[in-house]
């Protein structure tokens, strides 16, 4: 079997049946103390990010981020109702903890106060490695390994098609989510106005594996996993995994890394999924499609993200609506729209001579649609969000009296 096919198999291990596709999310939290101060992420004098983590460990699905960010990760669910409740429920027991130690959630996809050279990085290899790679591979990695939180959605797939269709989806209006999501008020506590800094951060941190999938070639649904597999397999890796899942740096590509692994099966998908996890793209595919583009939400509307993506994605009288749609936009189309993304700026041109904010408005009504034609009540977990979006604009243009 030649690597392709180990990757393609390793990817589409875990397809479901169309009743039980389900779909997941990923918080992250940068958190301060009452003294407006950001935690230290290794252990110190103080009360740091390690230690926070160590008091969670009775709590599910906690890991640290680089730069001492929280990220939780829920369950997996059909009904985005018990995905809110999963969230609620998690929420609430975080804050119990947070208030023992005087500790707060900053909501925001960018901290508003520091810059990286002001946040220690957390001591694994990995990341050690990771953060030397950045330096040389783009001039923001750092701001978005210590600085930036998202919030992102996973999606089950049933067919290797409805995965393509998916992850081709989602990569073409990203965009529209990183407008209605933007959450980055303030940088090193000056104001944005109307730079979408996470985006911004995203698109400056490495050319070779970050961006969308259509600024690596891979502009159409038609053969987007075997595009996708190319392209990973052509990538560098930044560090490789022992047998102990040890960190080591590594210049070669991830297609040279697999072919010296010896080992099969089961051992052999996870090392795949995890080497997968080294590719940043806004739309991520490793044995489901993880859409990576909303910054972290303001308190409440943690499961926004989850709702707009779902009424995109989960009816499929929408979805190929919009793939009708998008497939007719053409080269010139999607690199104005994914310019756009970089902006708060609605009046910008998008594709077909419409404005970016005609389609934000377009896709964020279908996606209500296609809430209701699901007809589990879901839809109030996007409305009230997207109507507040529309009517006073994203949270990173509201929140800019914060410093």
């Amino acid at each position: 079997m030649n690597l392709a096919c180990e990757v393609k198999n390793a990817i589409l291990s875990n397809l479901k049946k169309p009743s039980d596709i389900k779909i997941g999310i990923e918080i992250e939290n940068i958190i301060y103390n009452d003294r407006n101060q950001r935690i230290k992420v290794n252990p110190s004098s103080s009360f740091s990010a390690t230690d926070l983590i160590n008091s969670l460990k009775n709590m599910e699905n906690y890991s640290l981020e680089p730069g001492g960010q929280l990220e939780w990760g829920s369950q997996p669910y059909t009904d985005l109702n018990d995905l809110e409740k999963s969230i609620r429920v998690n929420i609430k027991s975080l804050r119990q903890v947070l208030n023992k130690g005087n500790l707060k959630i900053m909501p925001f996809g960018l901290d508003p106060y520091y810059s990286p050279d002001q946040i220690e990085l957390i001591n694994q290899s990995k990341y050690k490695i990771m953060d030397k790679n950045m330096i040389k591979s783009g001039s923001m990695g750092q701001w978005m390994m210590r600085c930036t939180s998202s919030i992102q959605v996973n999606f089950d797939a049933s067919t290797e098609k409805e995965m393509e269709e998916n992850a081709f989806l989602a990569d073409c209006l990203h965009p529209i989510a990183a407008y209605l999501f933007s959450n980055s008020p303030l940088k090193d506590d000056k104001p944005a106005h109307q730079k979408n800094l996470r985006s911004i951060i995203w698109a400056n941190t490495d050319n070779a594996r970050c961006n969308n999938l259509f600024d690596h070639g891979i502009v159409s649904k038609a053969g987007l996993l075997d595009k996708y597999i190319e392209f990973f397999l052509k990538t560098p890796s930044i560090f490789s995994l022992n047998k102990d899942g040890k960190a080591t740096q590594s210049g070669q590509t991830f297609g040279q890394l697999i072919k010296k692994q010896k080992t099969r099966g089961a051992t052999k998908n996870k090392l795949i999924l995890n080497y997968l996890r080294q590719i940043f793209t806004n739309v991520r595919i490793k044995n489901l499609v993880e859409i990576r583009g909303a910054d972290r939400t303001p308190e409440g509307y943690e499961i926004a993200p989850a709702a707009f993506w779902t009424g995109l994605l989960m009816g499929p009288s929408v979805r190929d609506v919009i793939l009708d749609t998008i497939s007719s936009w053409s080269t010139k189309d999607r690199i104005f729209l994914n310019q756009a993304g970089l902006s708060l700026n609605i009046n910008q041109m998008g594709p077909c001579n419409k404005t970016y904010g005609y389609w934000i408005d377009h896709f964020g009504r279908l996606a209500l649609k296609g809430l209701k034609k699901r007809d589990l009540g879901e839809e109030i977990l996007f409305k009230g969000f997207f109507n507040s979006v529309m009517n006073k604009g994203p949270f990173s243009l509201r929140g800019q009296n914060l410093g």
